[in-house]
């Protein structure tokens, strides 16, 4: 009986021990899910606690706080309200992209709440009262018939080309390891008539390794690690360089173009002699073009171009 008095003491003792631990791994990930949130919408981050926080995502989304709620309930409900919930319900982000890519045939810079501010302008003339929420079903009511839009679950290959553009210059003379490297997608990418990449989405990528110019001729480099971009139902595309990736480039740029870590670059019209010079520090101009390859298949809930959808049906 004592044995059995004993066990169950340590037991408890140690589910005691272990709620710490628990309940800090649970206010990271709600945590994390408010950043995810908060840089969706805004942009940044937001220095409030995680309540309060909380409170103003819901005013901004419903016009109300669910405060009978407990807060980690009411944070993963946003978080999957926004960010999707990875089966494959159409998120606030997938919708918004929905209405941009084909209102505008790629994705306006900015965070979601300048999207919508400049899809609204754009359409009605002015920016609209409301929720977020609100806002954006009128949106999609403008630019799809009934109001739905039109998604299918497929896979993107892996080996799949992905066209990016850099929107900030790189420079060896500056550029250190960890920056981060900001680029986006260059042209829509489909599987057969699905949307599941469009133009204009962000990636991201960090600098890995900048090589300086040496002795000998040797040539200055910079080595970018190329994390993945974003599909647009939000979900992420893990992309690297690859073999196919560096051939299409160097198929694309000709002779005479810059190379980041062994990949050709091409820059923008008017760009002197595509920025690379042998012995000399290596400067990306911002524009310049390249592509990157997908690692793995990878599931996206795309949207279905409704043209080439009317067209095959019509056959």
């Amino acid at each position: 009986m004592r044995k059995f008095i004993s066990l169950i003491l340590s037991l408890v003792m140690c589910f005691a021990m272990a709620l710490p631990a628990f309940a800090a791994q649970s206010t990271n990930v709600a945590s994390e899910q408010l950043d995810a949130v908060e840089e969706a919408l805004y942009g940044t981050k937001q220095a409030n606690s995680m309540m309060e926080r909380c409170e103003s995502l819901e005013y901004d989304l419903y016009g109300e706080a669910y405060t009978e709620r407990n807060i980690l309930e009411r944070i993963q409900t946003v978080y999957s309200y926004v960010c999707g919930d990875g089966n494959g319900n159409g998120s606030f982000m997938q919708r918004l992209n929905a209405v941009d890519s084909r209102f505008n045939a790629e994705l306006t810079k900015g965070p979601a709440k300048t999207r919508i501010e400049t899809l609204e302008n754009n359409i009605y003339g002015a920016s609209q009262e409301g929720t977020l929420k609100e806002r954006m079903e009128n949106l999609v009511g403008v630019t799809y018939e009934e109001g739905e839009i039109p998604t299918r679950s497929v896979v993107l290959p892996k080996d799949s080309l992905v066209k990016i553009e850099f929107t900030e210059a790189l420079s060896s003379k500056e550029a250190q390891a960890g920056d981060e490297v900001s680029f986006v997608v260059a042209d829509n990418l489909y599987v057969n008539d699905v949307l599941v990449i469009a133009k204009g989405a962000k990636g991201e990528a960090t600098i890995a390794k900048v090589v300086q110019p040496r002795s000998f001729g040797r040539d200055a480099r910079i080595d970018v690690n190329f994390s993945h971009v974003y599909a647009v139902d939000s979900g992420k595309v893990p992309v690297y360089i690859g073999k196919l990736a560096k051939q299409e480039a160097k198929t694309a740029a000709g002779a005479g173009a810059a190379t980041i870590g062994g990949m050709v670059v091409l820059g923008p019209i008017g760009a002197v002699g595509g920025a690379f010079v042998k012995g000399q520090s290596l400067v990306i101009p911002e524009g310049s073009t390249t592509y990157v390859q997908v690692t793995s298949d990878t599931t996206v809930e795309g949207i279905v171009y409704q043209e080439a959808s009317a067209s095959a049906d019509a056959e």
